[in-house]
């Protein structure tokens, strides 16, 4: 249905053989205009352009492809690292195009000014759509990457997240047809299915300690590392340094995070604490979580489950430990001032650890 004529690290261009009919949000943008060309643009992080119709006009001719034809979408990522997926569901073939930059999610509890992430999304089927119909598949797209994005993205401090400020949508149909292609039709399964496989591949191609780190709403994997570090020095090995412990730490860090059995946990405490932190779960208010009601207790039971899990009865000595110790001491204030479900996770994995460590050295 489509060909790629450019892949570079600066430019991606998708040629799709004939006119398209195009409702998108992209920088440079078609709203209900026919296009043959997509193009991709990477542009610098912190990118503004006061005059953008010069620009996309300007991004064209450097593309190659004219700008009538042409829905044209700005990222600050790796174009070579785009992901493609496709799909065909009773006859209808649908194409999606992803690029992926993550760094800056939009939360409810407020993004970072300044920082911008973009998700560009493309979708192309086979199927002829009205204008209705389109905007319909535009909807259900777009439905599907929010999905996809809460279940298996970065997580922000106590929630899911639906994507990056500056995400961009495309969809793409021949001309006429059908009013609707939502989630029950043929059009809007296939299309889902696409950005499923092209989205999916990307989140499963971030490395493993950058994903923990982000489910946990952590910029890095560093974070929970110093975490570990600090709780070290309340307990130290007199033979072992609090550089050398610091490294110690990063090793068994990096071997758990291995082990997708732990990362699964995670994930699901992470999720329990979205829902949680919105009020989904019957019976329960979210003023409840807020205020550590006592009457929640599933945090405490997925923290001795991890603890236990990393190193048995030793790890949950370790864990009761952390969480002993962490109310109001200054150097694990970071640790406690966590939501509900993360201090617990948090406090499981830097017990679990530490509790490793001793058991090493206590063998020497």
């Amino acid at each position: 249905m489509s060909r790629v004529i450019v892949e570079e690290s600066d430019a991606l261009v998708i040629d799709l053989g004939k006119s398209y009919s195009s409702l998108s949000t992209s920088g440079c943008p078609k709203v209900y205009g026919g296009i043959r060309y997509i193009g991709f643009k990477r542009v610098p992080k912190n990118f503004e352009h006061v005059d953008l119709n010069n620009f996309c006009r300007e991004t064209s001719r450097s593309l190659g492809i004219d700008i009538e034809e042409s829905a044209i979408f700005l990222t600050a990522v790796d174009l070579k690292k785009y992901s493609r997926g496709s799909s065909s569901y009773k006859g209808v073939e649908a194409e999606a195009f992803v690029t992926y930059g993550v760094d800056s999610p939009s939360c409810f509890e407020g993004a970072e000014r300044g920082k911008f992430g973009t998700i560009n999304v493309a979708v192309i089927v086979d199927e002829p759509l009205s204008d209705v119909g389109l905007l319909d598949l535009f909807r259900t797209v777009s439905e599907v990457k929010g999905m996809i994005m809460s279940l298996g993205g970065p997580m922000c401090y106590s929630s899911s997240y639906v994507g990056t400020p500056s995400d961009a949508t495309m969809v793409a149909s021949p001309f006429g047809g059908e009013r609707f292609a939502g989630s029950a039709t043929d059009v809007g399964i296939s299309a889902s299915l696409a950005v499923l496989r092209a989205l999916s591949e990307q989140i499963r191609n971030a490395p493993v300690d950058e994903h923990t780190a982000k489910t946990l709403g952590f910029k890095d994997i560093d974070e929970v590392v110093k975490l570990a570090v600090r709780a070290y020095r309340k307990a130290p090995i007199p033979f072992l340094s609090e550089l050398d412990a610091e490294e110690e730490i990063k090793e068994e860090i990096d071997s758990i995070l291995k082990d997708p059995n732990l990362r699964i946990i995670i994930r699901s405490a992470r999720l329990a604490e979205s829902f949680l932190s919105f009020g989904l779960l019957p019976g329960i208010e979210a003023e409840e979580y807020s205020s550590d009601s006592s009457g929640i207790i599933a945090d405490e039971v997925m923290g001795k489950a991890i603890a236990e899990y990393l190193n048995g009865f030793k790890g949950l000595l370790a864990y009761y430990w952390i969480d002993r110790i962490k109310e109001g001491d200054k150097d694990l204030e970071d640790l406690s001032g966590l939501p509900l479900m993360t201090d617990d996770v948090v406090g499981a994995i830097v017990g679990g650890v530490l509790s490793r460590i001793y058991d090493k050295y206590s063998r020497k």
